[in-house]
């Protein structure tokens, strides 16, 4: 743990110099003043490109230590509609504005993570260091821009795309197609210039916490998969799909990667550095004096149920907590039990009477016996990208680029076993595989997990079906989504920065 205190440390010294000369860290994209002489001047020597390549992860973090609400649309969590959830609810129930509060804070977020990327990107070719540590700092710089991109135009479809720090107050909203363009050439820069792993600060406890060529190659499979969705329907990229996850699968062992044995050890705080994460952030609550934006505020509490102590953020749905099969996986996602007014009791006995995830409880502070916490933070890892993702890409894109075969019923099987459940059935159409695939991964990342649900729902087209199956004790749908006209199916650009920029 002393080498993760003294990087998280780093991390901490060096956000607040770093976001300054970023101009990374204000409330809002277009507000921000990049002070560019200081710039143009810093990126000198090789120590100056591996400060500013760490010092993205600490303006990165804030974009994934919280729930996104963005996701509560798909059929998998919930909440109820009172007090401070009442802005979560309005993404569960379709009726989100612009000026939903918790949404832009991702959106900025991104945003920042962006401008820090384009200040490395834009400055470490003149800086006097080698080849290996200029490719090094770079590519985790193009990583993370392409990561952010793709969760941006994901959630809001056609977005500003600056690629430098120039401040512009009419940048136009540039369309997906075009955003794709950059993330994949962002990823393609990422794959040539990073290593397979990471010696030093970079790993730790064997696992590679900064991007490899494996993760570039993971991130990539992704973003051809979703391309060849909606809304480009790029179906050729089915193939170019397939083709890069099967790189990562046939060289798992050069990149660390591989499954755990034990789903339930994906959330166990132990695990916090395991093979499974292709991608995480990472946090560490032990350093005293930690901004708030650098501690995971995923757990314990944002899933505890009120009667426990927690906060209610967000439960499980009940029909799809019905239809999620049994096994060790479901066990792993839910909590079974509750302890209430020294009572136990299942889901049915507590005040929302809707089934708690599970995920990301466990921590230092969490007491299994009583259920209680005293943090409300937790050092517990944020998984961006887990291998069962990039399994599970692989075998959906191997079927709908035309080629199932016995490959693609290998990884999800891999993935079905692991969860206690017998290997898929044979013999299906590509389609009916397909619909295997994103069922799946539905139970594979139940609770928002870095909005893999979600957005299979989208690219799929399958938003409305999904909350077609709502159980009549969810809230009622404030509006109705619609799958051929694809409405509610991205999040509103958040007021302040249509009224900044007209084009928005």
């Amino acid at each position: 743990m002393l080498s993760q205190r003294i990087l998280t440390v780093k991390y901490y010294m060096l956000v607040t110099g770093l976001c300054v000369l970023f101009a990374a860290c204000q409330k809002d994209l277009l507000e921000e003043t990049p002070k560019s002489p200081t710039l143009v001047n810093y990126y000198k020597t090789g120590n100056d490109l591996n400060m500013a390549a760490t010092g993205l992860y600490a303006v990165l973090n804030p974009a994934f230590n919280a729930i996104g609400s963005e996701y509560y649309g798909g059929d998998d969590a919930t909440v109820f509609r009172k007090g401070n959830k009442i802005e979560f609810s309005d993404f569960d129930t379709f009726g989100a504005n612009s000026s939903n509060s918790r949404m832009t804070g991702s959106y900025a977020n991104h945003y920042a993570v962006i401008k820090s990327c384009n200040a490395l990107i834009n400055n470490y070719a003149n800086a006097e260091a080698s080849d290996i540590v200029k490719n090094n700092a770079a590519g985790q710089a193009y990583f993370l821009r392409a990561l952010s991109y793709f969760f941006l135009t994901r959630i809001w479809g056609a977005i500003p795309m600056p690629l430098d720090n120039t401040v512009s107050y009419n940048l136009p909203k540039s369309q997906p197609a075009d955003i794709y363009k950059v993330i994949v050439s962002d990823l393609e820069k990422a794959e040539a210039m990073l290593p397979d792993t990471w010696t030093g600060l970079q790993n730790q406890h064997g696992v590679n916490i900064a991007p490899t060529k494996g993760t570039a190659k993971a991130l990539l499979a992704n973003v051809y998969l979703t391309m060849a969705g909606w809304p480009l329907k790029q179906t050729d990229k089915y193939a170019l799909a397939a083709a890069k996850a099967k790189e990562v699968i046939d060289n798992k062992a050069k990149y660390g990667f591989d499954l755990l044995s034990n789903v339930a050890s994906l959330w166990k705080k132990e695990f916090k550095y395991n093979k499974e994460t292709v991608f995480g952030c990472y946090f560490n609550n032990a350093v005293p004096n930690a901004p708030w934006n650098q501690v995971n505020m995923m757990g314990p509490f944002a899933s505890q149920a009120g009667d426990e102590g927690g906060w209610d953020d967000y439960y499980g749905e009940i029909n799809f907590y019905n239809n999620f099969p049994a096994g060790p996986r479901k066990d792993a996602t839910y909590q079974m039990v509750y302890i209430i007014n020294n009572q136990t009791k299942d889901w049915t006995g507590t005040a929302a009477k809707h089934p708690y995830f599970f995920k990301y409880r466990d921590d230092e502070s969490y007491d299994p016996v009583t259920h209680k916490a005293s943090n409300w933070i937790t050092s517990r890892t944020t998984y961006v990208i887990r291998y069962a993702e990039v399994l599970l890409t692989y075998a959906e894109a191997k079927a709908m680029s035309g080629q199932l075969d016995q490959t693609a019923y290998d990884a999800i099987d891999q993935v079905r076993l692991r969860a206690g459940l017998p290997k898929l059935t044979s013999g299906l159409t590509s389609q009916q595989f397909r619909d295997s695939v994103i069922a799946e991964k539905g139970w594979e990342f139940a609770g928002m997990e870095a909005g893999v649900h979600w957005f299979d729902l989208v690219r799929t087209e399958t938003v409305s079906k999904a909350n077609s199956n709502r159980n009549a004790a969810e809230e009622p749908l404030k509006n109705v989504p619609n799958d051929t006209q694809h409405t509610y199916y991205w999040a509103p650009i958040p007021v302040n920065d249509q009224l900044l920029n007209p084009n928005l």
